[in-house]
């Protein structure tokens, strides 16, 4: 009995001093308020904030009350502020403000003007939406100055339909961004990339990431953990370093090993690296080591057809000539050589041409080939030091087909080249064709003319040109004999027609500026005017003469066939014979 009484004293007394919520703001706030001291700000605001709670332990939705907590707790001077809790509380009351009593109106009346005194006889709804902004105002500065994410997360969670919501976001992203930061991790970064992906700092915490990912890559100095951070962040700016890096690294592993097939992986796996060309030189160098260890013609095409040019080309070209001439060797093994060199310009098959020696004993070779499948043939020009090894290496031609019969060299080094060019294989068959050098090789002319082909030729002292071959006859199409003489600049002089089809083969000066000719049955000699001195046919069908020369002792010389042996005729300069021989052909080099 006496602890009930107890009990119901207790509960009297808290009613009892449990003041009206109006009369608590109208005294203990305002009082707080108006205080200067901060031990009087603090105790009155405390009192007061103890009232308002006594209030709503007994009516929890007392709007009076709820105001009052959102006035104290948003107070700038009260030790005991918490923009949370006014912004809770003033929600309620501003959500419930028709329930304010008459009672409650009259101090809201004094309180207003009391912060600002441009809302005094203001509506209470005008006045509210005032206060509204206010309270939120220093939640948001409080959350914004504080810069923690404790309250960034506690604003968000609470307040999520907040007009500062977006805002409040970007604060709390920030914050998450500067602990990455900070952290300074791969970890910690890819954490907030995962967490945040549409924050603001997801594009500079991305190359952040890139970049210690990168340098934890380089510090490990591994090929593995380079192509590990290439695949994993491709869209770093850091792929093309790490690309280089991995070239470097490859490359370093490829030499190493010293083999072939792993600078050639290192080639195609690693195309764009700044190794490239150092690769590319020691790939040359390995396969010309190889080429020349296994000393087969195979494998100098193999060379060859990968390095047309340069200098470990010279040196494999000459090691493939030496090769190839001994498997001519092979064929000729009776004659006493000073040298025997074969020659092939990458199996391009090679066919015709001729040779000539140079003034100062250096030897220039001539055929036909192609740079290339897809190129047309050009003329093939290889100068060969006295030993036969090549010094000199170039593919020289026209648009489109050529091909060289015949190449002179004259004392003061010009080189004169007949034969056809313009030609289309199987298509158009071509001009004449006479061109002139210079000893460094400069171009003096280059001369089409009448005929379709020039077989042979010879060159007066003066640099007057005699030139024979065949040319096409339109009026009966046939193609006839064709002989031509040019000046010292290509230029035509005198041509001569004749009746009988067939091709000249090949002419000769000697004394006195008589030429010899030779075709087939007939051999004659004219002057330089073109006019005949004297002309023979041979007396057996079977003989056919194409080629002529002078020799030492002034004898004329027209060789050939007959049937299947060789056939030689010599005459003196009017035509008379003075010896005639056959000899076997199998032996001659053609």
């Amino acid at each position: 009995m006496k602890n009930l009484l107890i009990v119901l004293i207790l509960l009297f007394s808290l009613v009892a001093t449990a003041q009206k919520a109006y009369k608590v703001m109208e005294k203990d706030v305002f009082n707080g308020m108006d205080a200067r001291a901060q031990a009087d700000i603090d105790n009155n605001l405390d009192k007061a904030r103890e009232q308002f709670l006594k209030v709503l332990t007994k009516e929890s939705e007392n709007v009076m009350a709820h105001f009052g907590l959102s006035v104290i707790y948003s107070y700038d001077k009260y030790t005991g502020r918490d923009y949370f809790e006014a912004w809770t509380y003033f929600k309620f009351a501003d959500e419930n403000q028709a329930q304010f009593t008459e009672d409650d109106k009259p101090v809201l009346n004094l309180y207003f003007p009391k912060v600002d005194k441009r809302r005094r006889n203001r509506p209470l709804n005008k006045n509210m939406d005032w206060e509204r902004n206010n309270v939120e105002d220093k939640l948001i500065k409080f959350v914004r100055e504080e810069n923690k994410l404790v309250y960034a997360n506690k604003f968000l969670e609470e307040f999520p339909k907040s007009r500062y919501h977006a805002n409040v976001v970007h604060i709390r992203n920030y914050i998450e961004y500067r602990t990455a930061e900070n952290t300074n991790t791969v970890q910690a970064f890819n954490d907030f990339l995962k967490k945040y992906p549409d924050a603001a700092q997801v594009k500079v915490a991305n190359n952040k990431r890139n970049a210690i990912a990168y340098d934890d890559a380089v510090a490990k100095n591994s090929l593995s953990a380079l192509k590990a951070f290439v695949i994993e962040y491709p869209d770093a700016v850091q792929v093309e370093n790490a690309k280089k890096l991995m070239g470097e690294l490859a490359y370093a592993e490829a030499v190493k090993t010293g083999k072939l097939e792993m600078i050639e992986q290192f080639m195609i796996d690693y195309p764009n690296s700044t190794k490239m060309p150092e690769a590319k030189v020691l790939k040359r160098q390995l396969l010309f080591d190889w080429a020349k260890s296994v000393n087969t013609i195979e494998a100098y095409n193999q060379f060859v057809a990968q390095y047309p040019e340069g200098e470990l080309y010279i040196d494999i070209f000459n090691l493939k000539a030496t090769a190839l001439g001994q498997k001519v060797l092979m064929d000729f093994p009776m004659e006493n050589y000073q040298l025997i060199k074969g020659f092939d310009n990458q199996n391009m098959n090679d066919f015709g041409g001729d040779i000539a020696l140079l003034p100062n004993g250096e030897i220039l070779v001539i055929s036909n080939s192609k740079k290339s499948e897809e190129d047309m043939h050009d003329g093939w020009f290889l100068r060969l030091n006295s030993e036969g090894k090549m010094l000199q290496n170039n593919i020289l031609g026209n648009k489109f087909d050529d091909q060289i019969n015949k190449i002179i060299v004259r004392p003061n080094g010009e080189v004169y080249v007949g034969g056809i060019t313009n030609a289309i294989a199987d298509s158009i068959p071509g001009q004449a064709w006479l061109f002139k050098m210079d000893s460094d090789g400069k171009n003096l002319y280059n001369r089409k003319l009448e005929g379709r082909e020039v077989k042979s030729f010879d060159v007066y002292t003066d640099e007057k040109v005699i030139i024979c071959g065949n040319k096409y006859n339109t009026e009966d199409s046939v193609m006839k004999p064709f002989l031509i003489r040019v000046n010292k600049n290509g230029k035509k002089l005198w041509s001569r027609k004749y009746t009988q089809g067939g091709d000249i083969y090949d002419v000769s000066i000697g004394n006195n500026n008589i030429a010899y000719v030779a075709k087939g049955s007939w051999y004659f000699a004219i002057d330089e005017f073109g006019y005949l001195k004297w002309d023979k046919t041979v007396d057996d069908s079977t003989i056919n003469l194409t080629a002529v020369d002078i020799a030492n002792n002034g004898t004329v010389v027209f060789a050939g066939l007959k049937g299947s042996e060789g056939y030689a005729i010599g005459c003196d300069e009017d035509g008379n014979k003075k010896w005639e021989t056959t000899f076997d052909s199998k032996n001659l080099l053609t």
